[in-house]
């Protein structure tokens, strides 16, 4: 049930967070008999920009997004731009682009090997393959019948095929599923969209239906202000809304699935972080854990390698969202498969590359590079001891030579691939760097293009060593009834564009450890 006033009730769980983590965490808890709660800071999920697909950027710096400024990286020039992050019911799984890309299982057994016991590609694929309903059926890498619909494209954009086959020419292997299992190559992108068009987001698959359960409660439009402690012991929550503030107690525990920035953020905000930068905002010391807000990672987003089409560009169709094909290749830099190239079927430039390169035509299609092996790291900082101050992010994009050349390198590789002759029938011309760009203009375009691309994590990574946050229960360290349960514990950022897949099944796998 959704309730609308301040409430004072007693739960067995509070979730903090109705995003993918949170939506999937309340269902599954619930599920269970146990008397739950979901604190949401955002509203409903009914607009349009939500349910239909091919329109979902109208969304990204819009009144759903917290669209959350980062401290200017010298790398990039030091411009200014924002992290996108969903302030709605279902969160970023509401305004994303509706990708499903689950990472490598290299991934999940390097955090494995790294601390995060339990958490290898054979522990978490069969909680993949639960959430799933898989187009093509279930088989040794897929599930089907579960509650998020995933999908090719049914009716491709001209521009899908053509990248396909622009990326056999360039020698890639063409995959079929590129999830199953994700490796190098090229393929059409994996959708959480539904058969009727829509899309399926962590609140439309997980939460609304669990909604008809007398033991789960949602709060829309309410603020946790703090956690509340009793010694070691997390008791439950402060919260607010309409400014009204009330104590609600939790007699099993709290699970913090606010995400990569407000996770960290709030128990800072509560006395667990480093104990020296708490005190220095007046901030009364609960546990001392000085990784919290550190080894925040994030995928780069080049905007963008743009071509002019020949001619109107088709529209896109609906129940499409306007990325549909994507290839996964290695820079040579790391030896990994570290670069993504990622179609988009509009024109995508940062403002800066628009100034510099040109404004495109909106006929026009755009081939994104992205990084996804970044080895640069940034935090997450608290800019006040007031809740309704935001977070310091300190991204430090490209802050590493390899990550910088290994971006040059998919700019490189985006120009090449949209100069194969599969693309000669739809594309007029390279706009953007521009046929004849020198070396210069490729790494200008690398510092006027690069952004985040959203996908923030590993700010209270699974681990034991000292700037581990959680165990790989995820429970938090030295504190009891406590939890985090989102992207931000993941100790490594997964391989890919995205980390909408992931984030489903850290929620899957946590509800699985909650309930034994």
């Amino acid at each position: 049930m959704i309730d609308d006033s301040n409430d004072e009730r007693r739960y067995d769980y509070i979730v903090v967070g109705a995003g993918a983590a949170g939506s999937v965490l309340a269902a599954e808890l619930s599920a269970s008999g146990a008397q739950v709660l979901v604190v949401e800071s955002g509203g409903p999920d009914d607009a349009p920009t939500i349910m239909e697909p091919s329109i979902w950027f109208y969304n990204v710096a819009g009144p759903l997004d917290y669209h959350l400024p980062i401290v200017p990286s010298p790398r990039l020039n030091n411009r200014n731009f924002n992290m996108a992050l969903g302030h709605v019911l279902g969160g970023g799984t509401s305004i994303n682009a509706m990708v499903w890309v689950r990472g490598t299982q290299a991934d999940y057994d390097g955090w494995a090997e790294n601390g995060a016991k339990g958490w290898a590609f054979a522990d978490v694929l069969p909680v993949f393959k639960s959430q799933e309903d898989w187009e093509g059926g279930a088989n040794e890498w897929r599930g089907s019948g579960g509650p998020i619909h995933i999908r090719r494209p049914n009716d491709p954009h001209p521009t899908a095929p053509a990248f396909i086959d622009a990326a056999r020419q360039m020698g890639m292997p063409i995959l079929d599923d590129v999830n199953g299992p994700m490796r190098p190559g090229a393929g059409y992108i994996n959708m959480n969209i539904a058969a009727d068009g829509t899309r399926v987001s962590a609140a439309r698959a997980f939460l609304h239906p669990a909604l008809s359960r007398p033991n789960l409660t949602l709060l829309l439009n309410t603020d946790v202000v703090k956690l509340n402690f009793k010694g070691t012991r997390c008791v439950g929550v402060k919260v607010m809304t309409n400014g009204v503030v009330n104590d609600i107690a939790a007699d099993k525990e709290v699970i913090l699935a606010a995400g990569t920035i407000n996770s960290p953020r709030l128990l800072m905000l509560s006395g667990v972080g480093e104990a020296k930068t708490l005190r220095s905002f007046g901030i009364d010391v609960v546990e001392d854990l000085p990784g919290v807000g550190e080894n925040l990672q994030d995928h780069v987003l080049v905007s963008g390698v743009v071509f002019n089409y020949k001619g109107k560009m088709p529209d896109r169709p609906a129940g499409s969202n306007a990325v549909e094909a994507e290839a996964y290749l290695s820079s040579g830099l790391s030896g990994d498969t570290d670069i993504s190239l990622v179609l988009h079927q509009l024109p995508v430039v940062t403002p800066e590359v628009a100034a510099r390169f040109g404004t495109p035509s909106p006929d026009s299609f755009t081939i994104a590079p992205a990084l996804v092996q970044p080895t640069s790291k940034g935090a997450v900082r608290l800019a006040s001891n007031n809740f309704q101050h935001g977070a310091v992010i300190e991204g430090n994009y490209l802050g590493t030579d390899q990550d910088f050349e290994a971006v040059v390198r998919a700019i490189e590789a985006a120009r090449e691939l949209g100069s194969q002759h599969a693309f000669d029938s739809l594309r007029e011309s390279e706009l953007i760097p521009g046929p004849n760009a020198s070396a210069e203009d490729i790494r200008e375009l690398t510092r006027l293009a690069s952004a985040s691309f959203g996908h923030g994590v590993g700010t209270c990574k699974i681990g034991s060593d000292r700037l581990a946050v959680v165990d790989p229960e995820l429970r938090v360290h030295g504190i009891l009834g406590l939890r985090v349960a989102d992207a931000s514990v993941m100790p490594l950022i997964i391989t890919g564009p995205g980390t909408n897949a992931s984030t489903h099944m850290v929620a899957g796998r946590a509800a699985q450890l909650i309930l034994g």
